[in-house]
């Protein structure tokens, strides 16, 4: 997920966005099954998470699982709101020598 600092909000909410990624949604991903190998901030308010899946199904059950905990749209308003529009998503797909296979 990205954060734009060009969207509908004000600059300066990515930190508020780290902190709620690391204090609610990461753990609440985490409690239904989901390895988050990392969270990171960048220059200009961008948040990034890279999440680990073992392949398509694992990916469709994991998401399942945290889509239909009652948590979640709560949580999803809020990074919504947090975010200012849609997030982005990239899939990548791990070279065969990279760290993170």
């Amino acid at each position: 997920m990205f954060y734009d600092p060009h969207g509908t909000r004000p600059p300066g909410h990515g930190a508020e966005l780290a902190r709620y990624m690391d204090d609610t949604v990461i753990p609440l991903h985490q409690e239904r099954g989901m390895t988050v190998v990392g969270s990171f901030t960048a220059a200009g308010d961008s948040f990034v998470w890279i999440r680990r899946f073992e392949d398509d199904a694992d990916r469709a059950r994991v998401l399942e699982s945290v889509h239909s905990h009652p948590r979640c749209a709560a949580v999803a308003g809020t990074v919504s709101e947090l975010v200012g529009r849609p997030e982005s998503t990239v899939r990548l797909e791990p070279t065969p020598r990279s760290g993170l296979r």
